[in-house]
């Protein structure tokens, strides 16, 4: 295996004549890590993997393997395993997809039987690819970015398609490349999906930074909040109006904007009011991660790489 390496995103910035993808990005992904490449559709995700792996030119900036690019890596496919857009020619065989990729970079071809054993599809080696489900063909495209038992693994939507026993399966196994010190980018536009993987997040939204940091420090983004009840809601939410406290009510009582439940039933013992329950609320990972993405409507405008709409285009 190749040693990991750090993944080096500085000021990139990549344009489609005017709309403006990617602005001004700089991120980095740390070998022995799953790092979360986050954001909605549109959000330019797909763009920066792009100029990432050579496959669009940056306006600005630049996108590397610790100060390479990959047009200049010696053995990319030894250094970098990358799945981005499959490509299948639905009357080959699994074995044989892999096997020209191995021929094409000087890959001993013994390495197809033991990625697709890696990835759990061994025993469809020799099954046509046009046959395969979207879940198998994600496993496939896996099994290619570990041809050359690279130390880098760029995926992007690698759960996407896979049903609940292959999303737990490659969880783990996404897990198990960190562990071996290998650097790995995950990109989603759910943190659903990939909050169990991650150790990292990078946000983006709108072609800008909004976030990055561990996915602990995600959760401490999400703003507290107390949830107070009281058998007497009406004297309860007069108490709370008087100490100016704003709240909204709940099925288990109010939701005040205030992280202090000291200061909540404070309010409720001056205005004479029973309470029944006092606790903080912290909002969930999802919660934290939407505020951030709504919070940048702000800034510039993403694009869809040229050629796709909707939601099959820059994610």
């Amino acid at each position: 295996m190749a040693g990991g390496i750090p993944i080096e995103v500085s000021g990139l910035t990549k344009r489609f004549g005017p709309v403006t993808a990617v602005e001004d990005l700089s991120f980095t992904v740390q070998p022995g890590r799953v790092t979360g490449f986050l954001g909605p559709n549109g959000a330019g995700k797909t763009t920066t993997l792009r100029v990432l792996l050579g496959l669009e030119r940056p306006t600005g900036g630049s996108a590397t393997f610790d100060g390479t690019a990959y047009a200049a890596l010696e053995r990319p496919l030894e250094t970098v395993g990358a799945a981005l857009e499959a490509d299948f020619h639905p009357g080959r065989t699994a074995k044989n997809h892999l096997a020209v990729y191995a021929t094409a970079a000087g890959i001993p071809r013994a390495r197809v039987a033991q990625v697709l054993d890696q990835v759990g599809i061994a025993e469809f080696a020799d099954r046509r690819v046009g046959g395969f489900s979207l879940g198998m063909r994600q496993r496939l495209s896996l099994a290619y970015t570990l041809l050359g038992d690279p130390g880098v693994l760029v995926l992007d939507e690698p759960i996407n398609g896979l049903d609940p026993e292959g999303i737990k399966w490659i969880r783990v196994f996404l897990r198990t490349l960190a562990a071996e010190g290998r650097t790995v980018l995950v990109s989603s536009h759910l943190l659903s999906e990939v909050q169990q993987s991650v150790d990292d997040v990078v946000i983006i939204a709108k072609g800008r930074l909004v976030k990055t940091g561990t996915l602990t420090s995600l959760e401490l983004d999400a703003a507290p909040r107390t949830v107070v009840d009281s058998p007497d809601r009406a004297a309860l939410r007069a108490a709370l109006e008087a100490a100016g406290l704003s709240a909204s009510e709940g099925r288990q009582g109010f939701i005040v904007d205030e992280p202090d439940p000291g200061r909540v039933g404070h309010a409720a013992f001056v205005g004479g009011v029973e309470v029944s329950s006092l606790h903080r609320l912290k909002s969930g990972l999802e919660d934290s991660f939407l505020s951030l993405v709504e919070g940048a409507s702000d800034a510039g405008t993403a694009a869809p790489h040229p050629g796709t709409t909707g939601e099959g285009g820059d994610r």
